[in-house]
């Protein structure tokens, strides 16, 4: 079917999005390289949907059943049809929210000139040649218009306005391409749809080492899956829902001390069993470290949890010692088990690192150990203001410790003054409503949204609550009734007191106030956790300098300066950023300027101010847009940190890099590079390398 008729059907709600369906995932370049496919005029598969009468759920409520009677349900091709919607019409498609679009492909642009597809950056905002190419569906731009701006004499226009007339109409040509559409009848019911859309989208698929073990277990015990299921379900009713996989991973981690899934292929059947009973029973393991969640650790379920397998050495631990642990040991393991969700201890290669902290198990006081192995990673336990900022909901490892530690801190309710612990199912509410705050901001605008939605600017209330104080109200007008009638509700959930800060002209400075007060309030509730212990002060720069590069510490010894020419190099810049994208793409750590590696000796940043017309500012400014023309806005300014120090009398520069959410590229003219840290230093990585890192690293 044509791509024009394709899409107006989509506009008709003609063809809907089951609820089923997963979101809108793809990257912006699986965006670019469709558009360059059909650009080619290459094939890019086919769409499948099913035809039928009595629809399924259908996401966004974008169907009129009054006005059609037969509906066609999309079971694959949605992220291509999305991507040309968007495109073509310059609009989400009906079935989508904006606030479910994480990344518009409408930054893309087209050369008029050489047929390229790239996403908005410094060369594409400077290049006059270059057309939004939702601006050229919409019929914005002409040939002539932009032959008149590029060109440099007269006897060019005509020459110029021909080569990009045709570029435009061979790009606008898209619309007329027909993509292969077929059509599960209407005779099939949902579960049958449901299975070929599995069927679809598992095609390839491998079994999991923790599925491949399972089987091999149930081989020597055949019900072992069915009561971990039974186990499974037990927890999920008590608010802990985990998949199977964990409980493998948890049988694994008890038997062999080990994450090496091959272990536990030839456990004999008695070992499996007498292993499994003493996790799964009544007041076995498993309920314990359930029961110290809820009721000591104030995690009322797996929500609060964003990797299970933080919780696998304390099971492992509580296993070995027969349930005969200490209060201390209790509390620290809590303690470890914060710090290591905060600070993603088991992302990326988490299976390495449980087995590398399972083995830490043996040691005297194995939280120790525990805990040092986060400093070592992250140079510090304690968290900054800085670390919240830009974070919103979906950051889960920082606003999963905020609604902890909120819960901690015995908050009572707006409206009544009531406790809100307990019973009370805690929902995350705005203070600043959307609604006042999109008076302001701009809903359209990524940052503005981030800025809206920060964790910063949530509070842990009910529904009723939410409805009858807050509703549209400004903060400004509702707040001083919650004073008025509950003085202390406020200061439970760590809101700034000043009333100027409550009016919506000064929502940066509240954010900036919270963010300080979140931060003190979590490291307080950290450091009351320490019982008995002498925790060493935060690892200084100095200590990783001694340390040596590894894979989460780089060192440059300039920024700009080439000490082997003695002079500027723009290149070395490049470098820098590469070391960034590598740490973010792994599991972050700090690239530190001014130090050179050999030597391990801070050679400061002196060479590279005397080529800075304002010095340090000027430094931070360039670094800070080297990072955003190569990485983007995001790495530039929420998951990167620039802090200069002084070490043995030299100003070095220190940038600490968070692990990105999702991969990052590094822009390297018209093509974009995946690094990742092999080692101690940036690699690039092949296309198919790249794919398989990012499948095994970004689920």
């Amino acid at each position: 079917m044509q791509i024009s008729k394709l899409l107006d059907q989509v506009e008709a709600n003609a063809i809907v999005l089951p609820e089923f369906q997963r979101e809108f995932v793809w990257k912006n370049s699986q965006a670019k390289e469709l558009m360059d496919s059909l650009l080619r005029e290459y094939p890019i598969g086919g769409l499948l949907v099913w035809s039928t009468e009595n629809p399924p759920e259908i996401k966004n409520d974008a169907i009129d059943e009054e006005k059609q009677a037969l509906f066609d349900v999309l079971l694959d091709g949605q992220q291509r049809l999305t991507v040309l919607y968007m495109l073509v019409k310059d609009e989400n498609p009906p079935y989508y929210s904006p606030e479910e679009i994480h990344n518009d492909p409408r930054d893309l642009y087209f050369n008029v000139r050489s047929g390229e597809f790239h996403f908005e950056n410094k060369m594409v905002r400077d290049g006059g040649e270059w057309v939004k190419v939702t601006d050229i569906f919409r019929e914005d731009v002409t040939a002539i218009s932009l032959a008149e701006e590029n060109s440099e004499e007269n006897d060019e226009l005509g020459e110029l306005a021909q080569i990009y007339e045709k570029q435009l109409n061979q790009l606008k040509n898209i619309e007329n391409l027909d993509i292969p559409l077929e059509t599960l009848p209407k005779s099939a019911d949902v579960h049958q749809a449901i299975e070929l859309f599995d069927k679809i989208n598992s095609q390839g698929t491998h079994l999991s080492d923790a599925e491949l073990a399972l089987a091999h277990m149930s081989a020597q015990w055949p019900h072992i899956r069915r009561k971990m299921k039974e186990k499974q379900s037990q927890l999920s009713d008590h608010g802990f829902d985990f998949n199977l996989n964990f409980y493998v991973k948890t049988m694994i981690g008890a038997l062999t001390e080990t994450m090496t899934y091959e272990n536990s292929y030839d456990i004999p059947r008695d070992e499996l069993k007498g292993q499994w009973e003493r996790l799964s029973k009544e007041d076995g393991v498993l309920d314990y470290v359930i029961n110290v969640l809820q009721n000591e650790a104030h995690i009322p379920g797996s929500d609060y949890i964003n990797t299970r397998d933080v919780l696998i050495p304390f099971i492992v631990h509580v296993d070995k010692n027969d349930l005969q642990i200490s209060h201390e040991e209790k509390v620290e393991f809590l303690r470890w088990i914060y710090a290591a969700m905060m600070w993603s201890r088991y992302s990326g290669s988490a299976d390495s690192r449980v087995e590398h902290d399972l083995a830490l198990l043996e040691a005297e006081k194995p939280t120790d150990h525990l805990m040092q192995e986060i400093r070592d990673d992250r140079g510090r336990i304690e968290v900054q203001a800085t670390d919240l900022e830009g974070r919103g909901k979906r950051t889960r490892r920082f606003y999963n410790m905020l609604h902890i530690v909120t819960r901690a801190n015995n908050p009572v309710d707006w409206k009544t003054g009531a406790p809100l612990t307990g019973a009370y199912n805690l929902e995350s509410h705005h203070i600043f409503p959307k609604s006042q705050l999109y008076k302001v901001y701009d809903g359209n605008n990524s940052e503005h949204r981030k800025l809206v939605n920060e964790i910063a600017n949530r509070a842990f209330l009910t529904p009723e609550t939410n409805r009858n104080i807050i509703r549209d109200r400004p903060p400004s007008e509702y707040l001083p009734e919650v004073v008025e009638n509950h003085p202390e509700a406020l200061q439970s959930q760590f809101i700034p007191m000043e009333e100027e800060l409550w009016k919506v002209e000064n929502y940066e400075d509240f954010l900036a106030k919270r963010r300080q007060s979140i931060a003190e309030a979590i490291n307080d509730y950290m450091d009351d956790l320490q019982i008995g212990t002498s925790e060493e002060d935060e690892e200084s720069i100095e200590d990783l300098i001694e340390r040596g590069e590894n894979a989460r510490i780089e060192f440059k010894e300039t920024f700009l300066y080439d000490v082997h020419r003695d002079q500027p190099n723009k290149e070395l810049k490049d470098s820098v950023v590469k070391e960034v994208a590598s740490l973010a793409n792994a599991q972050g750590g700090v690239v530190i300027i001014g130090v050179e590696d050999e030597e391990r000796q801070a050679t400061g940043l002196d060479r590279d101010l005397k080529l800075m017309k304002n010095g340090k500012d000027d430094f931070e400014l360039q670094l800070t847009r080297q990072l955003g023309d190569k990485l983007g806005h995001m790495m530039a300014s929420v998951y990167t940190e620039i802090e200069f120090e002084d070490v043995d009398g030299e100003e070095i520069c220190a940038v600490w890099v968070d692990p990105s959410p999702e991969p990052i590229y590094f822009e390297d003219d018209s093509q974009d590079r995946f690094y990742v840290r092999t080692g101690s230093s940036a690699e690039p990585l092949t296309m198919q390398e790249a794919q398989e890192y990012i499948e095994r690293h970004f689920p």
